[in-house]
Parts: structure tokens; C-alpha cells; sequence
């Protein structure tokens, strides 16, 4: 029974095979921008995943999912803003690169965060100048954040003077701008960044939101986030509200992904990709067989420059 069960073993061994694969570059390429670039494709591997080496779809960076923050050349937080009809001087913005956020589902605590915040006269945070500009006109304003790009944390503070005046109603809209090495610009809506909110009076509830007047609503089509104002002596206070974005990383990027060209199920000889831009690129081909025992893997790759192509 042991050397029969020895044997199975060695031969269980040999099962996941090492990759048969061999790929050149046809001799016939020209390199061409807009011309096909054809790969000889030899041996039997049961997978082959190309990466062509453009932007997004680099083998390098297969396991990357943030870029080193020297290498974020710029990140830009771009904001429209829109007083609608009421008392101005009633809107506050801030940033943080230390804010450690707050809970999302327990408004005592989030409140006495905030309060404290407050009270120690926003330790951590910077307020980022904001001009009101004229009701019902949209004003756009950028601000650098390559100092906010490994932790950062984007505030509001809704805070009318008095209840005996028309509380303002703000519209806004934003978004973060990132031009990293090695990947194209990228642009994500601050309403990714998962917000959170709370109003500080002690008549509502923490997190009372979409709830119309008097309220932080998210469900305005033309706003990702409205602070819906009332008018004087609608309310026997004044509305004091927050909006917190959780602590994220700015760096992060998806890693970048190759293409599948051949499985198990069909045969290749050749390989054809067309390269629009001109420029260097390396071209990398993992080819693998994989089984229940494992996988064997083999990586091949081709340094070439694609050129324009000459007039008639």
C-alpha cells in the first residue's frame, strides 16, 4: 500500500507540466501607429495573458493599488458652489490629513467627536477660502491636495448665523482630480468618499438627512449635497450641520489588468494587437497551466517603439 500510494504521489507531481510556451515578434512588423504588430505564438500553454504595455495595462504594475505619493505629480479637489436665497456667510469648508472620522452609526458619539473638534478650534483640519459669489449663480473653485494625498478628509459646516433670518440653501458639487506616474489622470466624485453627516442640534436627530427643509439632502439632482436652508422663524434655532468624508487615501489606483488571448479551449499561432499611439512600450505575455495541484508560469516580454506612419 505505501509504494502504491508513493507512486500516486510522483505521479501527482508531474501533473501541473511547466509551461511550453514561445512567443516572438514576427519579422514582418513594421511598427506602424494603426497597423497591426504580430506576435508568433509557438508551444502549447493552456492560458495566455497579454499586457500591452499602454497605460493601464502594464505587467509592472499588476499588483499595484496606489502609487508611492512622489510619484502623484498632482491632485486637485475642484468644487462648485451655489448660494441659493438666504443670509449669507453661512457655509464653512475644511480639510484634514489626520482626521481619524467618525463612527456613521452612533450619533452620540459622532456629536461629542464634532463638539470636540469644534471646541478645540479644529485641530488638524485647514479651512479652504470659499467665495460665495452671486444666489443661484455657480461658482467653481480648485485647491491642491498634494499635501492631503495619504489621509485625507474633506468637511463641511453648515452654520446659519440666526433663526430669525432666511437660513441659506447651498448647492455642491466636487470632485478630486489625480495626474499619477504611470497612469492616466483619473477624476473620482467626492461622493465616493463615502460621507457622513451630522447635525449638532439637539432638536434633531444626528444623522437627519433628506428630510427637506431644514435638512442635509443628498437626493437633489442638480447637487451631490444640498444644505436645504429655511425661511426666517420657520425654526426656533439655527441650523447647525456637518458633513465628514471618511479618512481615504488619495494615491490609491486600480491595479492595472492584462487581457485574456488564449484558454485551454482553442489554439493560437499568431497574435495580432494594434497600437494607436506612437511611443515605447513593453509588451508582456504571461502564459500559465494551472490544475487543482497548482500552476506553472512562464513571462516573456518585448521592448519596441511604435512610430508614425509616413505619409504617401
Amino acid at each position: 500500500m505505501a509504494a502504491a500510494l508513493a507512486a500516486l504521489a510522483g505521479c501527482q507531481h508531474e501533473i501541473v507540466t511547466p509551461v511550453d510556451g514561445r512567443i516572438t515578434l514576427d519579422p514582418s512588423n513594421t511598427y506602424y501607429a494603426g497597423e497591426p504588430v504580430r506576435f508568433r505564438v509557438g508551444g502549447a500553454p493552456d492560458n495566455i495573458l497579454f499586457y500591452s504595455g499602454e497605460t493601464g495595462a502594464q505587467y509592472r504594475f499588476k499588483d499595484r493599488y496606489a502609487v508611492p505619493v512622489e510619484q502623484v505629480h498632482s491632485a486637485t479637489l475642484h468644487l462648485d458652489y451655489q448660494a441659493r436665497y438666504g443670509t449669507e456667510g453661512a457655509l464653512e469648508v475644511w480639510v484634514s490629513n489626520s482626521f481619524p472620522g467618525l463612527k456613521g452609526d452612533d450619533g452620540a458619539a459622532d456629536r461629542a467627536a464634532v463638539k470636540a473638534l469644534v471646541d478645540g478650534g479644529m485641530q488638524g483640519f485647514t479651512r479652504l477660502d470659499y467665495a460665495e459669489g452671486k444666489s443661484t449663480v455657480w461658482t467653481a473653485q480648485d485647491y491642491p491636495m498634494n499635501d492631503f494625498l495619504d489621509h485625507f478628509t474633506l468637511a463641511f459646516h453648515w452654520c446659519p448665523a440666526a433663526s430669525n433670518a432666511t437660513q441659506r440653501t447651498y448647492w455642491i458639487n466636487g470632485s478630486i482630480t489625480l495626474d499619477m506616474e504611470g497612469a492616466d489622470p483619473s477624476t473620482m466624485n467626492i461622493m465616493d468618499l463615502d460621507p457622513v453627516t451630522v447635525m449638532m442640534n439637539e432638536q434633531l436627530d444626528p444623522y437627519h438627512k433628506n428630510k427637506g427643509n431644514g435638512s442635509i439632502r443628498f437626493d437633489n439632482s442638480a447637487a451631490s449635497i444640498c444644505f436645504q436652508g429655511v425661511g426666517a422663524n420657520a425654526l426656533g434655532y439655527a441650523l447647525d450641520g456637518w458633513v465628514f468624508t471618511r479618512p481615504s487615501p488619495l494615491n490609491r489606483v486600480a491595479a492595472d489588468k492584462g487581457s485574456v488571448i488564449k484558454n485551454i479551449q482553442n489554439y493560437m499561432d499568431v497574435y495580432e494587437y494594434i497600437y494607436e499611439e506612437p511611443g515605447n512600450y513593453t509588451a508582456s505575455f504571461v502564459s500559465s497551466n494551472v490544475n487543482y495541484l497548482g500552476a506553472s508560469e512562464d513571462v516573456q516580454e518585448f521592448r519596441f517603439s511604435i512610430i508614425e506612419k509616413p505619409l504617401p
